[in-house]
């Protein structure tokens, strides 16, 4: 209390101009509260309101979702293990006030809220760490702390701030323990840390090694780092009831692990990199081949230079934190170290994530400089500044970096003239010391706030802020009929989908069951099989996509619902209603349920891992044929009739590429097919591997028409974004034969190329019979708190394969009776019933959470008991004495 009541509006200060300062830069970009421009850049637009949509819907739901699994997302997530990446954050209550509507707003709010907090915590921490110092320097340093650019230029990652908050308090608890023997504070913040964000939390465990023995160096003592051991130990087990069930879903169900090595040097690493990100205003991209963000400001800088220039910093101390300095210099260049840091895990963009340790450092350093700024002298000022200067002279002469332009580089020798007149007015005694503070104070909370604005609007180029008009567009169109499909399954298991979506996260977004996906924290095992089946997945199965593929994929994965705008009707389903805000929704009328029964029981079927249209084809029959025990030619490979385009076409082997003439005056190429669709039929098109000359326009035009008395009558035209799609295009369902015309277009591209376009139909007499077939032995199922209730009735025994993820959290019973889940099809599950009438109930509880609770309670009452023991000795060692 005497410390909040001494620093009451320094405390205020420390929270208020961080949070003012993004705020400026924010609405120079043309964003606020209520702003035609979001704060939805990158991932925040695709990933992350989304998730905090799901957060609010389960605060919402009055305790009928659980924290542990959802199904909103690639066909089932376990969700305890995704919220240790994504989740874990005090502000994601805030959510609850908040809707899908308006939830831009809070991400907004909750931005800058995150960005006050963590200069608030840098003054706390800072200011007990560095007593002496005056509270003006202690706010400013706080200020260039929470606006450095690692967090400016990458403020739309929301769930990456927090840490932020926590790390200048795990500092100071190192601080406190190692100088006082408190361990409360360390402890408990480091244990957060470690729940919140198990990802920053190994960078953070890491450096802290390096910078506790930096500290220890000078006067050893084995008694600190017994307790630095035992301290850091016991959190990082207490931590265990988050990390031990993430690191056994990590290890069963992502395959993605860890990368292998490339070369000895990292992409596009320069030796001026240092000076070059540390101009004022440095923004190059956060994307691939980026340098590290480093920027904390320029006098923290130029202060941690100074540091190596103090007297009565032993010499030891120096080099243990040069050493430090140097390793993570040494890390931003070679692959191995850079790898090292992140997990030997290469990130998806946003690259070198442990770039903020760098910042850090030099903060820590400049702090220590300030209480000695008494130790310098003139011709130290002067020796710093001519090195600074050929540094960043050369960097501007010889570096070519791009991305610094007249603006960085002059604002960078206007802040160090002002800092270098100052410095020696300090120094010289020309000007009070209490002046001095001030003015380079004010200096310091300026060039932080003029380099947000630079790096704000580096994200605006580079990702774009996403409009709120067409935010709106997208919410107005799919929360209608999210509610709808609310509306008409209550408890009861639908998936739905959209064949042209928002995100891949829509499922999430607004609460309906869906098989789209894209997350870091994800189910590989299920997701490779899904590709096998003509599911669009990347090779690290980052992504996991609804559109382009077939009826049959539909059916077997429980989509009921369609949200359809564009395309072709598909046989089997009906429109929901003739309200105009649900005109795109459409249901399955031979949709099979979360569980199908398989008499006798489920045997894998043989899947080919080829990304040919053929075998894929393949691989769905017999996957069809593996659920309902018979062989059914239902897909039938047609052939054209035509062929027709104005465009130069040349091919090899299996490819054709299309060219424009230079005499043509269209600005697309295009090719149009002649085809007769069969009688009883849904057809396809695939047109595998599709490449543009045009990296700005990556959509294909399907044309659809049919010729009757001469008349020609247009059945469909739709675009399709084709790298986020699978291959079969829908074409539309036909009871008799029919003549077609279908015209495959490339607006803006003046070539394409693409591998040999095959057309399928799917025989729908077949379909119809098979999913009928199915649908008779369909368990009714009832979705409950993490998991589902399955009511069957079968006279004899089997499986029921459930289009459910395979994970080791699932347990199952069977009228009570525990009954174990067994892999199916390598990435799915299945259970063995008895016949009869029978309940199964699954539940999740994830892998590895009750011995983490376990190691949570054991690993704090550890640490009392640690902590208080020490305590006692320390007490009878100092009455000994």
């Amino acid at each position: 209390m005497k410390f909040i009541k001494n620093n009451k509006w320094a405390l205020l200060a420390s929270f208020i101009l961080p949070l003012l300062l993004v705020a400026v830069g924010l609405a120079m970009t043309g964003i606020y509260w209520g702003s035609g421009r979001s704060i939805l850049a990158g991932d925040a637009y695709h990933q992350y309101v989304a998730i905090h949509s799901l957060y609010r819907n389960i605060l919402h739901s009055g305790g009928t979702q659980g924290f542990l699994y959802t199904f909103t997302s690639g066909l089932g997530l376990n969700l305890y293990a995704f919220s240790a990446y994504y989740m874990g954050s005090f502000f994601m209550p805030l959510t609850f006030f908040f809707n899908v509507h308006n939830m831009p707003d809070a991400l907004y709010l909750i931005t800058l809220l995150k960005f006050g907090f963590i200069g608030l915590s840098a003054f706390v921490s800072f200011k007990n760490m560095y007593k002496k110092l005056s509270i003006m320097m202690v706010v400013a340093v706080s200020t260039s702390f929470a606006l450095m650019s690692f967090l400016t230029s990458q403020l739309e990652i929301i769930m990456w701030l927090d840490v932020f908050i926590l790390l200048p308090l795990v500092i100071w608890g190192l601080h406190r323990m190692m100088d006082t023997g408190h361990r409360w504070l360390y402890f408990v913040t480091l244990l957060i840390l470690f729940i919140q964000n198990y990802y920053f939390g190994f960078m953070v465990a890491l450096f802290l090694v390096l910078y506790f023995l930096a500290r220890n160096l000078a006067k050893w003592s084995w008694k600190k780092t017994f307790d630095f051991v035992i301290t850091s130990g016991l959190a990082g087990f207490s931590s265990l009831i988050m990390l031990l069930p993430m690191y056994l879903d990590l290890k069963a169900n992502n395959s993605d692990a860890l990368s292998v090595l490339t070369g000895t040097f990292t992409d596009n690493s320069h030796p001026l990199d240092i000076f070059a990100k540390n101009f004022v205003g440095s923004y190059d991209t956060t994307q691939f081949s980026a340098v590290p963000m480093i920027y904390v400001g320029m006098m923290p800088f130029a202060l941690a230079i100074l540091f190596f220039f103090t007297r009565s910093v032993r010499f030891k101390t120096k080099l243990a934190y040069l050493g430090i300095l140097v390793f993570l210099i040494a890390s931003f260049y070679l692959q191995v170290l850079d790898l090292f840091w992140q997990g030997m895990h290469s990130p998806n963009m946003f690259l070198h994530r442990y770039a903020f340790l760098f910042s850090l450092i030099i903060v820590l350093m400049a702090l220590e400089s300030l209480v000695r700024w008494h130790e310098f002298k003139t011709w130290c000022i002067i020796l710093l500044t001519a090195f600074l200067s050929v540094g960043f002279l050369a960097t501007v002469m010889f570096g070519n970096y791009k991305y610094l332009e007249s603006s960085p580089v002059l604002l960078t020798f206007l802040f160090g003239l002002a800092y270098f007149i100052l410095s020696m007015s300090s120094i010289r005694n020309w000007i009070p010391s209490h002046l001095f503070v001030i003015i380079l104070s004010i200096f310091m909370i300026i060039e932080s706030g003029i380099n947000s604005l630079y790096q704000i609007q580096g994200v605006q180029k580079e990702w774009n802020f996403a409009s709120r008009e067409y935010y709106n567009t997208q919410v107005k169109l799919l929360s209608p009929i999210a509610k709808e499909i609310q509306n008409l399954t209550g408890t009861t298991f639908a998936r739905a989908d959209n064949t042209t979506p928002d995100t891949a996260n829509d499922g999430m977004k607004y609460g309906f069951n869906a098989i789209s996906q894209f997350s870091s924290v994800r189910n590989s095992n299920s997701s490779r099989v899904m590709r096998e089946l003509g599911f669009h997945t990347d090779d690290t199965f980052l992504n996991l996509r609804y559109p382009g593929n077939t009826l049959l994929m539909d059916s077997l994965f429980g989509v009921a619902y369609n949200i359809n705008q564009f395309q072709p009707d598909k046989y089997g389903f009906s429109l929901v209603s003739t309200d105009k805000n649900l005109s795109s929704l459409t249901k399955n009328r031979l949709v099979q349920s979360l569980g199908i029964f398989v008499p006798g029981g489920f045997k894998n079927a043989q899947l080919s891992t080829s990304d040919q249209t053929s075998d894929i084809i393949k691989n769905q029959t017999n996957f069809l044929s593996a659920l309902t025990k018979t062989k059914s030619p239902i897909f039938k490979e047609f052939y054209t009739t035509s062929e027709h385009t104005d465009d130069k076409i040349t091919g090899y082997s299996n490819s054709v590429t299309l060219t424009r003439k230079k005499t043509s005056t269209v600005t697309d190429v295009s090719v149009t097919y002649g085809i007769t669709a069969p009688a009883h039929s849904q057809i396809y098109l695939s047109v595998p591997n599709i490449s543009y000359i045009s990296d700005s326009a990556t959509n294909t035009m399907i044309s659809v028409s049919s010729s009757s008395q001469g008349v020609t009558h247009s059945l469909a035209n739709y675009y399709v974004g084709t790298n986020d799609t699978g291959r079969f295009f829908n074409l539309g369902a036909f009871s008799n034969a029919t003549p077609l015309k279908v015209t495959l277009s490339f607006p803006e591209n003046s070539q394409v190329s693409f591998d040999t376009t095959s057309f399928w139909s799917l025989n729908t007499q077949l379909y119809t019979t098979e999913m009928n077939k199915l649908r008779a032995h369909s368990p009714q199922v009832q979705l409950i708190k993490n998991g589902a209730k399955l009511a069957y009735s079968e006279k004899e025994t089997g499986d029921i394969f459930l289009t459910v993820p395979y994970d080791k959290g699932w347990s199952a019973q069977i009228d009570g009776k525990t009954i174990s889940i067994t892999r199916a099809q390598n990435g799915f599950s299945k259970v063995h019933v008895p016949a009869g009438t029978h309940t199964l109930t699954l539940h999740f509880f994830p892998q590895g959470l009750k011995v983490g609770i376990i190691c949570f309670i054991s690993g704090i009452l550890l640490f009392i008991t640690y902590d208080h023991i020490a305590k006692k000795s320390r007490k009878s060692g100092g009455s000994k004495r």
